[in-house]
């Protein structure tokens, strides 16, 4: 995904004129987080507030605000003012949908016992994954990650919200992945409407679920535990290329993990334990 996405700052819109309610919370949203510290954000945060409240999620920019929101093929809402970084904050979203949309068709053909479709449309994240690595530049990267900020209480947009690596897991595992701490974290997020909406009911439900693994032929689902790891190393790798401060510092995370490094390399160090 090389072409040039159009951009539009998204100060310039008008949310007034946006009557789908999720696309003009994320406007609201993206808005806010702009103004932050400035004389405009009470107003602006203001209106964030009732909006978000409408449609039952969190009061700041989302996940599911940059990446399944915005409206990217009829150009895409950007915070970044340099036209250079804005096309690449594009880029950074649209690279993320389609990662996103492959594994919902992981998710799918789970669910409809298509196997052969399973390890293929997880093999093409991964491959999707490498190609934001390839194909961002870390300067640009480092403009505008400082607008992935957290207001109003709640922890900024991240990776760390996508509901399709959990419930590909849960669906293929049983969760035997996910710790005690994490299923806690994972409630309390999704109840706080920091998980994309139209994945967060099925998240809960396999959450909640004493059996949400699904029956696959072994091999299969020993090829998934081993694509996901791979994906999680793969994401390490990014992270190390684009946010090295994050591994090195231990610095915190957008997405508001406290250890980033050790929380990459525990879930990595889960998943191989569990493959063996």
């Amino acid at each position: 995904m090389s072409e040039c996405i159009q951009t539009r700052n998204v100060r310039e819109i008008n949310p007034a004129t946006i009557f789908e309610p999720h696309e003009r919370k994320a406007v609201l949203a993206m808005q806010a987080t702009a103004l932050f510290g400035s004389e405009g954000f009470e107003n602006a945060n203001n209106d964030l507030a009732e909006a978000a409240s409408e449609i039952g999620a969190a009061a700041t920019m989302t996940y599911e605000d940059l990446i399944f929101v915005n409206p990217l093929e009829a150009g895409a809402y950007v915070l970044s003012e340099d036209p250079s970084v804005a096309t690449q904050e594009a880029l950074f979203y649209a690279l993320h949908r389609s990662i996103e949309d492959t594994l919902g068709e992981t998710i799918q053909a789970i669910q409809c016992s298509e196997f052969d479709i399973v390890t293929a449309s997880l093999q093409s994240a991964g491959k999707k994954f490498g190609g934001l690595h390839r194909q961002l530049d870390p300067a640009a990267f480092a403009n505008f990650r400082p607008y992935f900020r957290g207001i109003n209480g709640y922890p900024g947009p991240s990776g760390l919200f996508t509901a399709a690596i959990p419930i590909i897991d849960l669906l293929s595992h049983g969760g035997s992945n996910i710790t005690a701490h994490e299923r806690t974290r994972l409630r309390a997020d999704i109840d706080k409407g920091l998980y994309p909406s139209h994945q967060s009911d099925l998240l809960m439900s396999l959450l909640v679920d004493e059996s949400p693994q699904v029956d696959m032929p072994d091999e299969v689902r020993a090829s998934v535990k081993s694509l996901l790891n791979r994906f999680r190393k793969v994401h390490t790798g990014s992270v190390r290329r684009f946010v090295p401060e994050a591994l090195d510092a231990r610095d915190e995370g957008s997405g508001g993990v406290a250890d980033v490094a050790g929380y990459l390399a525990s879930k990595m160090l889960q998943v191989e334990r569990s493959v063996k």
